[in-house]
């Protein structure tokens, strides 16, 4: 029993609750929504433990206890070992490779969310070890499994800093696929913060190239801006050629080539952040501006006042990839 006690006064426990309620509009009004929990636990000590996440997301139309026992999903379910210069991480875990701040071509796993690009994530199961070469270099090692060998993703990242620069170079396979993926990144500042970087990806049928650079500063009276260009080699140019199934299947995340996300917001006032976000697809030239005002009521509560309304031909990415062609939105989120 003792020992039980002093395992859990060990583990610290934070997360958040949240509602989302979206009024949006296209030929008519639709009211829809969710509420969101998200609980994760980790243990104290920094040479080995546990990390725990539990994530909720419940409809408005939903509200029975039974479709919440059935929808909880573990986000996090990972052990490690080993103290920050060498450490062995395995399970589902979060992973988030690149430098990009909403598009990153060397980051295979996650879906780019480019409404909301902090979106909380769910994590994947790999074996990760992460190991120091000093205090400026470092090398991980990947493998994320999927059922055969042979569909084992394996990847290694070098990533050192030099002349204020941090640098990494990346290469992954998966055999089953023949598919290799070679790329770089590099982010720094001078003068302006900026980031990029690249992959190529080569497979039996096809190979093409990703890029991502972007550029951020702020500006007197704490007005941040950022601006980020996003190239994908494997998508079209034409709007008649654009395959909206591959975007409900999962198996891409936008179509064209060419994008453009923009960011500015004033944040001089650590209550109140106003801000104006916009992605722009630059092949069929339509964009989504999302206006937003987030206010902390609290040291651990926020409430966030928002618009997404998209412009563009009826024949653009952006208006048929959602089902609304507005959404007004009030969201209310607390910490613990």
């Amino acid at each position: 029993m003792i020992l039980v006690l002093l395992f859990i006064s060990q583990i610290n426990a934070s997360g958040y609750v949240e509602t989302r309620p979206y009024l949006t509009w296209n030929d008519s009004t639709y009211f829809t929504g969710y509420n969101r929990g998200w609980l994760e636990l980790k243990t104290a000590d920094s040479d080995h433990g546990l990390q725990v996440a539990l994530d909720l997301i419940v409809p408005y139309d939903t509200s029975t206890l039974n479709y919440a026992a059935d929808n909880t999903s573990i986000s996090r379910l990972a052990l490690w070992l080993g103290d920050e210069r060498t450490r062995i991480i395995v399970g589902k875990q979060s992973l988030y490779w690149g430098v990009g701040r909403v598009f990153r071509p060397l980051d295979t796993f996650n879906r780019t969310n480019y409404f909301e690009p902090g979106y909380e994530r769910a994590g994947y199961n790999a074996l990760l070890g992460y190991f120091s070469l000093g205090d400026l270099t470092d090398i991980r090692i990947l493998a994320m499994p999927d059922g055969d060998i042979n569909r084992t993703l394996i990847g290694t990242r070098v990533g050192t800093n030099f002349a204020g620069n941090d640098i990494g170079m990346t290469i992954m396979h998966r055999a089953s696929e023949h598919q290799t993926i070679i790329g770089g990144e590099i982010a720094g500042e001078l003068a302006v913060g900026y980031w990029g970087e690249m992959s190529y990806t080569r497979n039996d049928t096809i190979d093409y190239t990703k890029i991502s650079v972007g550029l951020d500063y702020t500006f007197p009276l704490t007005i941040y801006a950022m601006i980020e260009y996003y190239f994908d080699g494997s998508g079209v140019d034409d709007p008649a050629y654009y395959d909206y199934m591959m975007i409900i299947e999962g198996q891409r995340q936008t179509l064209a080539q060419h994008y453009l996300y923009a960011s500015i917001g004033l944040f001089n006032n650590p209550f109140i952040r106003p801000s104006i976000n916009s992605i722009t697809n630059l092949d069929d030239r339509g964009t989504i501006i999302i206006p937003q005002l987030s206010y902390a009521i609290m040291e651990n509560a926020e409430v966030t006042v928002g618009l997404s309304y998209t412009l563009g031909s009826t024949e653009s990415e952006f208006r048929n990839i959602t089902p609304y062609r507005g959404a007004v939105y009030v969201w209310g989120k607390v910490y613990f």
